[in-house]
């Protein structure tokens, strides 16, 4: 059984997750999962190969499903099999961490050539539905790349997800300290000072050939270029 074969491996690392309130320029703490649950496995055969961590076995893809900006589900699970999915989880008033890690993949899906992007689909899961409705959270993201895919989390779909994934619970925050106003949502409806959102700062990429990496922060485009390239062409090109 896959989580026997986690607890008992003999290279088996605890998994630690980032952390991150989004409202502090000392940035993310990193802090353990602590879920209770079976150890991750950081493979020792593959490591070298790549700039993330590299689990085995690896964690299946997550098969909760949730609506896009489009309104239309979808599901990290049912994605074609040649696939990269880059998943992360986020919101579009955090001030640094999220603005940043969407930069860096958008600049790093752009170093590909064009063969594999098109292989290469980043998911970016909003946890602060409230102020993240689909148009605001659709033009966010197309300021980062038009194809990146907006999620709506914030919900029991993606508790069971971050669960499964292991990473801690979003919590909301109170009056966080550095608070942005969304260029294009502002209004008396939205007090933007009220909360902020803390969630995991961990970017996954799933597969192909059933690979998965985390990332904990600190990775820059060209290493996750290269990441990616090599797991498509690992996984044979087409």
């Amino acid at each position: 059984m896959p989580g026997h074969n986690r607890t008992l491996a003999v290279a088996a690392v605890a998994l630690f997750v980032t952390l991150g309130a989004c409202s502090s320029a000392n940035g993310p703490t990193a802090t353990p999962a602590g879920s209770g649950g079976p150890a991750i496995v950081v493979s020792e055969s593959r490591r070298s190969l790549f700039h993330g961590t590299t689990l085995d076995p690896p964690l299946p893809r997550p098969t909760q499903i949730l609506r896009d900006t489009s309104g239309r589900t979808f599901s990290i699970a049912d994605r074609p099999d040649d696939e990269l999915t880059v998943l992360f989880f986020g919101y579009t008033h955090c001030p640094d961490l999220c603005p940043t890690t969407m930069a860096d993949l958008a600049s790093a899906r752009g170093q590909l050539p064009a063969s594999q992007r098109g292989r290469v689909t980043v998911v970016f899961v909003t946890e602060d539905p409230e102020r993240d409705t689909p148009g605001p959270l659709r033009r966010w993201l197309d300021g980062f790349d038009p194809a990146f895919v907006g999620l709506s989390g914030g919900n029991t779909a993606t508790q069971a997800m971050l669960k499964q994934l292991y990473l801690p619970q979003t919590k909301r925050l109170p009056h966080p300290e550095d608070p942005i106003e969304h260029p294009d949502d502002g209004g008396p409806h939205h007090d933007h000072d009220t909360y902020g959102v803390e969630h995991s700062g961990v970017v996954y990429a799933f597969g192909p050939g059933d690979s998965t990496l985390i990332y904990s922060g600190g990775t820059k485009p060209g290493e996750y270029a290269a990441d990616f390239s090599r797991l498509i062409t690992s996984n044979g090109e087409r």
